[in-house]
């Protein structure tokens, strides 16, 4: 399944994790200048959900916060889910 989609790795990895909430989204925040609507900031991390910010914020990604997680290979994965029903 990985080798279909070439930008895969030979081996990649998978993230498994028991919960993995929603925390904020990544994108661009918009505010009004000197030609009217434009950029204001590029934020190099993420806002969080309820952040003041969010109403001009242009998300272009969510993001979720794993707080513990188990890194596997593919063929441990397959393991891990067990056999198909």
């Amino acid at each position: 399944m990985a080798a279909l989609c070439p930008h895969m790795e030979q081996q990649p990895m998978v993230f498994l994790a028991p919960s993995a909430p929603l925390y904020g989204v990544s994108g661009v925040l918009y505010g009004i200048g000197a030609s009217g609507v434009e950029v204001v900031a590029r934020p190099d991390h993420a806002l969080p959900y309820g952040h003041s910010n969010l109403p001009t914020f242009l998300a272009s990604q969510m993001v979720r916060r794993l707080k513990s997680f188990r890194v596997l290979d593919v063929d441990e994965l397959l393991v891990e889910l067990g056999p198909p029903a």
